[in-house]
């Protein structure tokens, strides 16, 4: 599954106007089609979740859930995954964020492709 990253201010903005959304307990997503062979994602984690070490842990998180989430769309979506305060619990695992990412997918029943199964690098991020 290609996917790059949202960079610009205005694709991020774009997601949150148009985008259709669902919340989970972890995570809110909200996915807007993009016309592209790709699938771009982006991970706004602001200061009230901690410091640096702390937001970049949870960027980790969302990252390898997105990677690993079954049912994520293959092409053609920008997403933008923000994170609840919830996930700054030092007690949430990948696994949790996971699950919870699914839910939140099947609840937008966006157009997935699916591919083979991943499985967790070993990593306890």
């Amino acid at each position: 599954m290609p996917t790059v990253s949202l960079r610009r201010t205005s694709d991020f903005q774009r997601a949150f106007r148009e985008g259709k959304s669902a919340a989970g307990q972890y995570v809110v997503v909200y996915a807007v089609p993009n016309g592209l062979p790709e699938v771009r994602l982006g991970y706004p984690v602001g200061k009230k979740l901690g410091g640096a070490v702390k937001r970049n842990r949870i960027k980790r998180l969302l990252r390898e859930a997105a990677r690993l989430a079954p049912n994520m769309p293959g092409m053609g979506y920008d997403m933008v995954l923000v994170p609840r305060r919830k996930i700054a619990d030092p007690n949430v695992r990948c696994h949790n964020v996971i699950g919870d990412l699914e839910k939140v997918l099947d609840r937008l029943s966006l157009e997935t492709e699916l591919g083979e199964p991943r499985s967790c690098g070993g990593s306890d991020v």
